[in-house]
């Protein structure tokens, strides 16, 4: 069965953090006395400075909106996200999470795709999955077998153009009336490629250029990916899942003098996530919304020689949303010397990075998980 009613409405906005997120210092543990062991004055966060959430837990500084939107009930955190025997590679702990699987790319469809394909078997519209912003694996999470989906770096300036020749133009303009619907010839399916993108590319520019948002967005990678998702959610389109990352590549990668890069990281992720949300708030839009970060690893939680971290393996996973069950899930890893993995001092994982996939899937989209995954996860408690 797929989507009911009310679900098949339903929007979900997968947010990557490349590069690998120091979830140690985004969810703080200060009253963990390990944390300030571990942590030297090049990555430690004062626990003055932190937003406190209970007696152990608390947010970064710079992450005020968070701290709002948990007070409002529209966040969750769940601990200890991970997968078993980690990567530590970047680019295959990333084509982990983008397929949905360890084996990796050795899988031929990306886990975004694959749920479009379960999800809406009779429906291959390629506006249900589309990527906003640079690809930094998105073109691999959204390939499925029916749906393709759509990678758009700036919605107000995408065009799928057949070319100023008139010659040009009329082939593509015949290519677009071709009818092949129902074939599975390759080249049937090329034309419905292009017949489909070429709509789509309309649509989305359209909205893109025409949105007016009613509230002021930061002048940020995420900040302005988060504005022209909320302008086609608010202007109707088709999309049911929409990928979006920071422009450049493993941001997130903080081997070196990590404080000041990854604190301003944070402060842009909170404002954009905060704008986002009171945007769609505004909009009316904001009950069939939820956001999910994603990121390839967690960080050392220990302090290396050059005033950063370096890769781990499990780490906090976040979401965003009314249809959230707010506040922290699983229990948060111990940062006993004794209990952390052998190898780069890593927070060991405790929930599969697929339960949560499982979870959104099922609570959130109404799409069964298990044909999606692979094989069955258990559901976490995170979606309302």
């Amino acid at each position: 069965a797929g989507p009911d009613a009310e679900q098949g409405q339903r929007v979900l906005v997968v947010l990557q953090l490349d590069g690998g997120n120091d979830t140690l210092n985004t969810l703080i543990p200060y009253g963990h006395a390990e944390y300030h062991e571990y942590r030297g004055s090049a990555t430690h966060i004062p626990e003055k400075e932190v937003i406190r959430i209970d007696a152990e837990l608390g947010f970064h500084p710079y992450l005020t909106g968070w701290k709002e939107l948990l007070d409002e009930g529209w966040f969750a955190g769940v601990h200890g996200v991970g997968y078993p025997n980690p990567n530590f590679s970047h680019f295959e702990s990333t084509n982990i999470w983008m397929m949905g699987d360890t084996r990796g790319r050795k899988v031929p469809h990306g886990w975004i795709g694959r749920a479009c394909d379960v999800g809406f078997p009779d429906h291959p519209d390629p506006k249900l999955a589309v990527a906003v912003g640079p690809n930094n694996g998105a073109a691999l999470a959204l390939r499925g077998r029916q749906h393709a989906g759509i990678l758009v770096d700036r919605p107000d300036a995408f065009k799928f153009s057949g070319g100023d020749d008139d010659r040009e133009a009329a082939a593509y303009r015949a290519l677009n009336q071709f009818e092949g619907a129902q074939s599975t010839n390759e080249l049937d399916w090329v034309a419905r490629t292009a017949m489909t993108a070429s709509s789509a590319s309309e649509e989305i520019s359209r909205l893109g250029t025409a949105y007016q948002p009613k509230v002021e967005y930061p002048d940020t990678s995420y900040g302005k990916n988060l504005r022209a998702i909320a302008g086609l959610i608010s202007g109707g389109l088709s999309t049911r899942i929409y990928w979006t990352s920071r422009s450049g590549r493993l941001e997130f990668d903080t081997h070196s003098n990590q404080r000041p890069k990854h604190d301003n990281l944070l402060k842009e992720l909170d404002g954009a996530i905060s704008a986002f949300f009171r945007d769609l708030r505004a909009q009316g839009q904001a009950e069939r919304v939820l956001l999910m970060t994603v990121s390839e690893f967690g960080r050392t939680a220990k302090e290396n020689g050059n005033k950063g971290t370096d890769h781990a393996a499990g780490a906090a996973q976040f979401l965003f949303g009314p249809g959230v069950r707010p506040g922290f899930h699983g229990k948060h890893p111990s940062l006993k010397a004794a209990d952390l993995m052998p190898v780069a001092s890593a927070l060991p994982f405790a929930i599969d990075f697929r339960s949560i996939y499982a979870t959104v899937l099922e609570r959130w989209m109404g799409i069964p998980s298990e044909p999606v995954l692979g094989s069955p996860f258990p559901l976490v408690d995170c979606i309302a």
